[in-house]
Order: C-alpha cells, then structure tokens, then sequence
C-alpha cells in the first residue's frame, strides 16, 4: 500500500536532488512509477526499492529514483497562446534587432515536443535559432534527441498541417524533419546547479516546472534564469504559473499571461 512507503525518505530525496516538492497525495502515483524498477532489481516491493536509496554508495540508483517520480506530462505547442507570441511577435522583432541567431532555451524539456514546437515555430517564420533544450532525466533527453514519437503524442498539439511539413512516418511512428534538427541542442542538466556556461539566451520557457518545486529551490531557478536571460527577454512560464518569488529579478508582461522580462528591461509589449 502506498500509505507504507517511507514517505520522508522520498521527500527528502526529491527535496535534495531536484528541487521537488513530493506531497502526500502522489505517493500512489510514486509506487506505480517505481514499481518497474523494484522488479528489475528482484524486490518484492517499492519500500524495499527505497529501503536501497543511498545517493553516495549508489548514485545511479538513487537517480534514476528521482528520474521516475518526476512528472513528465508534455506536448506539442502546450499553452498555444505563448506559441502564437512567439511567431507573431518576439522572434521577427528579435530576429531583426540581432541580426543573427536567436537563443532560446527550454529549461525543463521533458521529452522534447516544446523544443520542437519552438523550432517549428522559427522555421514557419523563417527565422534562425538556437535552441538549448535541457532536462533532469537522461531517459527524457534521449527521447527528445531522437525526436520520434507515437500517433498519440502527435496527435496532442500538432495540427495536420504542421504534421505532415515537419515529421516523417515510419510504421506506427513519427520522427522529426532532418531540417529541424540542426536548431535544437539537448542536454541533461539540473536547473537547481544554475545556467552558468550556457551563455545568455534571448527567450527562456520555463513551464509547468516551477509550480512543482520548493520554495527554495524555486528561488534558486528563478536567480538562475534572472541571470541567463538578456536584458531585452522574455520568460514564459506555464499559464496560469506566476512568480511570487521573483519579484526583485522579474516583471510581468501587461497583456500577456505568465510572460515576464527582467525588472530593469525596458520591453515593451510588442517587444
């Protein structure tokens, strides 16, 4: 039964190696996420799969722990409205004022289909860009660099048109463009380390991650991202996420649900 996990275990695991806020109310889900690995190690049930967790003498474990109990939920063009901004508006007047690539990154890209949706977005448009799309599991990341994905997973947010333009069909499954692939760099990495060494990036999307972190680890993200993104960016959060913690780093955009800029950026709303 869920109710006998060692909930503090766990907690203080998800807490310490990415920043999550594991409540009470997800433990069932947590036990049908670990249950594929307790089988595999030959247990006879998730307590003792977490009775195993010791990050120093077995790491890997204790990652790929973390890795399940993440949430994954994604799809393409999610909260199509931020998509809608992003090709009408932010990357031609981006495009223009920099006279090159424009750098966005996808911090928290799960499997990959926002990063593709930013791509698609760039090239219906015609303007290049460099996206770097990062994520906590490695599981997700080799996903998203292969760039193919079920029926079902086209079908969440891709129109036929779109479908049919960017992805090619092999069997019962879809795979990215070669023509979009040179835009997008994906990469495992944890947001609660900061963005250092990335360089500074013109538009981040950092969804529907925040909201499930501490409030610590929050803090850290957001003075992360404060320092990654350019003085004339913008952040998009999830819709209806909004930053309480970030006032001293962020503003909101008057118009335009859960997109910020930097306190001091002069943006304005067609930025």
């Amino acid at each position: 039964m869920a109710q006998e996990l060692d909930f503090p275990v766990l907690s203080a695991l998800m807490s310490e190696r990415a920043g999550y806020d594991l409540g009470l109310e997800r433990l069932n889900a947590v036990e049908a996420r670990l249950g594929p690995i307790a089988r595999r190690e030959g247990l006879a049930s998730v307590q003792a799969l977490i009775s195993l967790i010791d990050p120093v003498q077995r790491p890997s474990l204790s990652w790929e722990i973390v890795e399940a109990i993440l949430p994954a939920d994604t799809r393409f063009f999610r909260d199509r409205d931020a998509f809608q901004l992003l090709s009408g508006q932010l990357l031609p007047a981006l495009a223009k004022a920099r006279g090159g690539k424009v750098r966005i990154l996808s911090a928290g890209c799960a499997t990959g289909q926002e990063a593709w949706s930013i791509a698609i977005c760039a090239a219906e448009v015609e303007v290049e860009v460099e996206v770097i799309a990062l994520d906590l599991s490695m599981r997700a990341i080799e996903k998203a660099r292969a760039g193919v994905y079920t029926q079902f997973e086209v079908q969440r947010g891709l129109r036929a048109r779109q479908l049919v333009e960017w992805f090619g069909q092999t069997d019962d499954l879809w795979h990215v463009s070669s023509r979009l692939k040179p835009a997008v760099q994906f990469d495992r990495a944890n947001l609660l380390d900061g963005l250092e060494g990335l360089g500074g990036f013109d538009l981040i999307f950092c969804r529907h991650v925040l909201a499930e972190m501490t409030r610590e680890a929050r803090q850290r993200v957001i003075a992360g991202l404060g320092r990654a993104l350019g003085t004339t960016g913008c952040l998009f959060l999830g819709a209806g996420e909004t930053l309480p913690e970030a006032e001293a780093v962020f503003r909101p955009v008057a118009g335009f649900k859960s997109v910020y800029v930097r306190s001091a950026s002069p943006i304005s709303r067609a930025a």
